[in-house]
């Protein structure tokens, strides 16, 4: 299979005058980035010599947080050249999240072997939108973020102009994988990829008053990560802004049942776990989900479907997971099953979190695990 990167070193060499560019090899390839730093809608060329030439070779994206997600194929040139480009979103519209990028570009062999690789790494920079002249502030600082609104008020702005909201995300919150039973095949999961690489983004226009100021409420939900969110407001006429920082947090949850997990560590694409449950009601039927390290909560099976997690007469029963998600037919690319294409790993490395709660009880239990990357192979 093909194998994922995690903890990749960044060599970087410093003159006087210059940062090179950071160059990696794998089974003869090099790599480099003609930039590695990019700030809102800046792009740059990654340059990848030592693969066979005129071979189709694929590529992934590491997200800073660890989540590997498909990046498309390439083909080499005769001189066995492959050439990618690499843009931190479009200039104010929308940026990738700060932070370190590894970008893997590989030749799969036989058996889905990796016969040559390489990597480079790009860094993510800036604070989204750079603001000052006017004010926001929110109600207060720390909210949950599966009850509470958010109101926010601006001042300071142009009478009566329109004010663009922007928003950025924490540091680690990207792309992750969701699970649920198709009701065509009853129990065989499937796993959903949700690409969630934005960084900072536009997420309003407010018209400001006569008296230049603004009021707004804002919601997120269970499936927002934790930490800290922020805002920024900008006049589309006068160019006035500010910005406000918000933590966002996750109920607290008591538990009076069990999950016991079938190993401690699982890695992050192509794997399997599973947890059994007990305590729970007799042929009671489970809401689960998991949260993973930077703490975004999310559904697990859909219940009231065939996807609902049932217990049996004892209360007990078993709950799989199938980790990362993947196309099973190039011609349907919104069925996902049995491997064919790689689309995403499970999401952040780290510990992550099982909860199931008894519709009719109300009993809960939670279970810890570790979701691992591979290495690069070879």
């Amino acid at each position: 299979m093909r194998k994922l990167i995690v903890g990749l070193a960044v060599l970087v060499l410093f003159s006087a005058v210059f940062i090179a560019p950071a160059v990696t090899q794998a089974a003869g390839v090099s790599c480099y980035a003609v930039e590695t730093e990019l700030a809102q809608g800046e792009s740059t060329a990654i340059v990848c010599d030592g693969f066979t030439p005129l071979t189709h070779v694929n590529s992934y994206v590491v997200e800073p947080d660890g989540t590997a997600v498909t990046n498309g194929t390439y083909k080499s040139d005769i001189n066995g050249q492959v050439i990618l480009g690499w843009q931190n979103g479009v200039k104010n519209q929308f940026s990738l999240l700060l932070g370190t990028y590894t970008i893997v570009v590989q030749e799969i062999g036989l058996a889905e072997t990796v016969l040559r690789a390489g990597t480079v790494q790009i860094t993510h920079v800036g604070d989204g939108d750079n603001v000052s002249g006017a004010y926001l502030e929110a109600d207060k600082t720390l909210y949950d973020r599966s009850s509470e609104f958010i109101a926010l008020t601006g001042w300071g702005f142009a009478p009566g102009e329109m004010v663009t909201l922007w928003i950025q995300k924490p540091a680690l919150c990207s792309s992750y994988t969701s699970h649920y039973v198709d009701g065509k095949n009853g129990a065989t999961f499937e796993n959903i990829p949700n690409f969630a690489p934005e960084g900072t983004y536009a997420v309003d226009n407010i018209k400001a008053n006569s008296a230049g100021s603004f009021s707004t409420a804002r919601f997120f939900g269970a499936d927002a990560c934790e930490g800290v969110w922020r805002y920024a407001a900008r006049g589309n006429t006068s160019g006035l802004g500010a910005w406000t920082e918000i933590t966002l947090s996750g109920p607290s949850v008591s538990t009076n049942a069990s999950l016991v997990p079938s190993k401690p560590r699982v890695y992050a694409f192509n794997d399997s776990i599973s947890f059994w449950a007990s305590g729970f009601g007799a042929n009671e039927t489970l809401n689960c989900w998991t949260t993973s390290p930077d703490g975004r909560a999310v559904a697990y099976g859909i219940n009231g479907s065939l996807s609902a997690i049932k217990m049996g007469a004892d209360g007990s029963g078993n709950i799989s997971l199938h980790t990362g998600s993947h196309i099973v037919s190039r011609d349907d690319p919104f069925y996902f099953g049995n491997t064919v294409d790689a689309v995403m790993s499970e999401g952040s490395l780290g510990v992550w979190h099982l909860t199931c709660t008894g519709l009719a009880s109300g009993t809960t239990a939670i279970a810890d695990y570790t979701v691992d990357g591979y290495t690069l192979d070879p």
